[in-house]
């Protein structure tokens, strides 16, 4: 009968949906081509097997997973073969699923029903692979690597084409970027039958923790925990100067510490915010900028941070509690950044608060309907992670919170029906994500594994230092470059991982601590997502603020500036980490936050008034010397700071400008 129902309930929505944009487009994770025109009974089909693939997620993480690969290899078909059907091959194929579509589904299906059958053989070794293995092995390469095509574009196919040519042709490169040689059947070997390539660790936090991510991201649109987030945000900061963009600072803080995902963070509020910043004055390309910025912060905010915070203790091999309580200094740094830039922006723009008729009445927080939904769910998700239960279970458990209190507060069936409707719908919705996310992750998990296989992240550490010349500084610079370059248009945690597989042997050769070395790495993982070429969070802004991208790309990263320089500051002021006794920890988040907030100012061109170009890099360099890993600069530096603000104080009284 539950089956029935759910049928009911789907085909409703399906009906509901035809030929229009899903009502919860916004949950994607990934932007990509837009979807095939579905007739309405393969878009029924779609939102069947997403409701299943999500009932099979919840099942297993309560009541225990199938072996690993096994796992993997249902939940991968299932969304692989959705992703024939709703990403068209190209532009001209979207009114209807092509034959080779329908091969790829079936070809994809014999690949994980392959590995599904023979898991334990191929555990054990046992299992000889033949002709019929190393075909499906090719299948899965080539169905992954195109699926990644249909989704972000060509880059991260070529890349997967890349090295896979590199792992049968490097030994004819010469020097120190060839390697010993691999034959075809040893590569497919590793990436199809073991748990190294395409089954390995990524494919682990996709099944079992990202899946839950887009869950909760679902549940929060249908919940109306996202508008109660937006309204929070407006009655906090809508009544202060430049209220629109700090509404989209606090908002983007309080979804982004649950979602944990930027460019999802930018879809769920940027809809409403960047509207209103252009309404108020803000340029198109400033409105998306702050937008992305603010979003970008979910992924270092806990106390989820994604599935960063999780796999970062797991490798580090310390509590999930130590790694969330040490990221919320450097969090609420980078908030305390954009805010005081968006407050510069709109001193120098002279852009007002909210008019007050739209800023909500703080009685309209006290109904339980309200504050209920929001703070159960909270309540639940920390006091799981704190009394040591798994990230699975804690996710899961706070999104059934989140549906059950919403479903509680009904007053008649009939609401609870409608209720119900509303979250079935937007979980079957999230399609897209799930779709997009299992393709990239398959992609990225080969590229992993012919990293480790062939030792090219310590081929890859040895170039690093050679052109770092054995110096920190240098090295650091290569580091950062590569580990953006690497997260292009991938997923934060898997651009994580492959940061971590390619350059962490350099940092341990030059002493650097593990902790710092591995939040440096997650940082700039999180960078990809606001950087250029590929930013998926600017990409969205400026779709929605109607904006060409790289003039929004310069302004995210003009109120990012702060991000950028995070990472250094973990290895060479351990205190923002809180290592070393309190007086250092102290000294440090004094000198850091005095210096953030300069920062802002110098790059904002505005502090009491507005600064020339002459100033604005005066500002910028004492703002460094304030955070400088030297006491007595650190000091001059904040010295200057104080200095600077009595002139400028005495500029603005006197309207002298320079």
């Amino acid at each position: 009968m539950a089956f029935f129902l759910l049928t009911e309930i789907l085909v409703m929505s399906s009906h509901s949906h035809v030929d229009q944009e899903p009502q919860t487009e916004t949950v994607s994770v990934i932007e990509g081509p837009r979807h095939r025109n579905l007739s309405p009974r393969l878009s029924l089909v779609i939102k069947i097997i997403v409701i299943g693939v999500y009932g099979f997620v919840a099942y297993t993480t309560v009541f225990g997973q199938l072996p690993n690969i096994q796992q993997y290899s249902v939940i991968l078909f299932l969304c692989l073969a959705m992703g024939f059907i709703f990403l068209p091959a190209s532009a001209k194929a979207r009114d209807k699923v092509a034959w080779y579509d329908w091969l790829g589904i079936v070809l994809v299906g014999a690949a994980c029903l392959n590995v599904f059958v023979n898991y334990w053989p191929i555990m054990l070794q046992e299992h000889i692979a033949g002709p019929l293995d190393y075909f499906l092995g090719v299948v899965m390469i080539v169905s992954s690597a195109e699926l990644a095509r249909r989704s972000i574009g060509n880059s991260f196919a070529i890349l997967i084409v890349l090295f896979t040519c590199y792992a049968l042709f490097g030994h004819l490169i010469p020097g120190k970027l060839g390697h010993g040689g691999a034959s075809w059947q040893s590569v497919l070997d590793m990436l199809y039958l073991s748990t190294n390539g395409m089954w390995g660790l990524l494919t682990d936090i996709f099944s079992s923790l990202l899946i839950l991510f887009i869950m909760l991201g679902a549940a929060m649109l249908a919940t109306g925990v996202s508008d109660t987030f937006m309204d929070l945000a407006k009655y906090i900061g809508g009544r202060f100067r430049g209220g629109p963009a700090k509404i989209s600072v606090i908002s983007s803080a309080l979804m982004g510490s649950i979602t944990g995902s930027s460019v999802t963070n930018v879809a769920m509020t940027g809809t409403i915010t960047i509207p209103m910043m252009k309404r108020l004055g803000y340029k198109p390309e400033v409105a998306a900028g702050i937008e992305a910025t603010a979003s970008s912060g979910g992924q270092i905010t806990p106390p989820l941070m994604g599935a960063g915070l999780f796999l970062m203790a797991e490798m580090l091999e310390v509590p999930v509690q130590t790694v969330m309580v040490l990221a919320i200094a450097p969090a609420l740094l980078f908030y305390l950044s954009v805010l005081s830039a968006v407050h510069f922006d709109s001193a120098r723009e002279n852009i007002k608060a909210l008019p007050k008729e739209e800023i909500p009445a703080g009685a309209s927080f006290r109904s339980p309907k309200v504050w209920l939904p929001v703070t159960v769910p909270f309540v639940v998700l920390i006091s799981m992670i704190v009394n040591g239960n798994s990230i699975y279970l804690s996710v899961l458990y706070t999104i059934a919170a989140m549906i059950t209190v919403f479903l509680a507060l009904s007053s008649s069936f009939s609401e609870i029906k409608e209720k119900a409707l509303k979250v079935i719908s937007a979980l079957a919705d999230s399609a897209e994500s799930l779709i997009s996310m299992a393709a990239l992750i398959v992609a990225a998990g080969i590229l992993v594994g012919v990293i480790s296989y062939l030792g090219i992240g310590i081929k890859f550490s040895g170039l690093i230092l050679d052109i770092g010349g054995g110096s920190l500084i240098p090295t650091l610079l290569l580091a950062a470059v590569v580990v953006m370059i690497m997260g292009m248009g991938i997923p934060t945690t898997a651009a994580y991982v492959l940061a971590v597989s390619v350059v962490i042997v350099a940092f341990k050769k030059l002493g650097v601590g593990e902790l710092q070395t591995h939040m440096f790495l997650f940082y700039f993982a999180t960078l990809s997502a606001i950087t250029p070429p590929v930013c998926g969070a600017v990409f969205v802004a400026a779709n929605i603020a109607k904006a060409p991208w790289l003039k929004v790309a310069g302004h995210t990263m003009r109120f990012a500036s702060i991000k950028y320089l995070m990472p250094f500051l973990f290895i060479f002021h351990p205190g923002l980490l809180m290592e070393g006794d309190i007086t250092d920890i102290l000294f440090t988040l004094g000198c850091v936050t005095i210096g953030t907030f300069f920062l802002s100012a110098g790059f904002s061109g505005y502090l009491l008034m507005t600064l020339s170009t002459p100033l604005r890099i005066i500002v910028i360099m004492l703002s460094i010397m304030a955070m400088w890993p030297d006491t007595i600069l650190a000091l001059i530096g904040i010295a200057g700071c104080i200095a600077f603000v009595g002139m400028n104080f005495i500029q603005a009284r006197r309207h002298i400008v320079i």
